[in-house]
């Protein structure tokens, strides 16, 4: 198949390329044109969701076969600050490519990622499924809720092959520092390579979080861009809750240092019990089972890492 993928020159979007070649298919990769201008040598369309005329002529112009929405603004907190631009984007942008998809291209499967956020960060500590109730607690996670009923909304009412992936927490190579697990690994990186003084600067190390390989997580977008059921949501998790100091401990562990701890006010997030997600539903339907550990993905994220820091970047 021909994938056009937004946000291509994203974390997971790059990943997805990678992960769309190994297995046979196509991929349209399309990003926003300041991304495309500052990386020509990547092969990306240039394309914004936000231009609905200019990303439906976009569509027409290379008919793709199916679609993987990655498109979007990610930074959870800062949906608090941009509450206007997180509604837009996430929310009106996801319906500009459903029409784009629709009008142009109306056989072609689409996979729009959602979140595990639409489940609410102060849910019951029980594993939650798909069926379970939708109860957002931040404009970040609101636009994602809309998102995620628009795109199965579609899919019943036009009979179209669009389908919702929500994803917990991932990590892997590649992320960027506003994140636990690439901050963490740059800083280590930097203490280990001797460019930095030996501390630490965390936020709430108590805080449990479910971690899932970024490269998991890409292939369980191909397997339900190939043979998910249209009209239905699919939870996308390792299901293995840690606390976020167990990250910290395997990085300075991986790099041989023992740094000095300092807590920032401004890295803390208030206290919150976010949902486990049941990954039943993939696995029995698609097969899918995480096949990187824990230590594998912090290894990697490491050596990703401490490359960058050695080229000074």
């Amino acid at each position: 198949m021909k994938v056009l993928v937004t946000g291509a020159l994203g974390f997971a979007g790059r990943h997805m390329l990678a992960e769309l070649r190994q297995n046979g298919h196509e991929p349209l990769p399309v990003d926003l044109p300041a991304a495309v201008a500052a990386q020509p040598e990547a092969g990306v369309v240039a394309g914004n969701i936000m231009d609905a005329a200019g990303f439906r002529a976009l569509v027409a112009a290379h008919r793709p076969d199916a679609c993987v929405h990655l498109g979007g603004l990610s930074f959870v907190p800062l949906s608090w600050e941009r509450p206007a631009d997180y509604f837009q984007v996430n929310g009106q942008g996801v319906f500009h490519v459903l029409e784009a998809l629709r009008l142009e291209v109306p056989a072609a499967r689409a996979l729009v990622v959602t979140s595990a956020e639409v489940y609410g960060r102060f849910a019951s500590t029980f594993v939650v499924h798909e069926d379970s109730p939708l109860a957002p607690t931040n404009p970040y996670a609101i636009a994602k809720v809309a998102a995620d009923h628009l795109t199965r909304l579609y899919a019943r009412h036009y009979q179209l092959p669009y389908l919702v992936a929500r994803p917990q927490n991932h990590i892997g190579p590649g992320q960027a520092t506003s994140f636990v697990a690439a901050s963490f690994a740059e800083q280590v990186a930097r203490i280990a390579v001797g460019r930095a003084t030996p501390v630490i600067r965390v936020g709430d190390l108590n805080a449990e979080r479910d971690f899932t390989d970024v490269r998991d997580v890409v292939r369980a977008y191909r397997l339900l861009l190939e043979r998910g059921r249209p009209g239905e949501a699919y939870n996308i998790a390792a299901t293995r809750p840690v606390r976020v100091r167990a990250l910290l401990d395997l990085f300075c562990q991986i790099a041989g240092v023992q740094p000095r701890i300092e807590v920032e006010s401004a890295r803390v997030r208030p206290t919150d019990h976010p949902p486990v997600l049941s990954n039943e539903k993939l696995r029995v339907e698609l097969g899918w089972q995480p096949q990187f550990t824990l230590e594998q993905s912090l290894r990697d994220i490491y050596d990703f890492a401490l490359r960058a820091v050695q080229a000074g970047s």
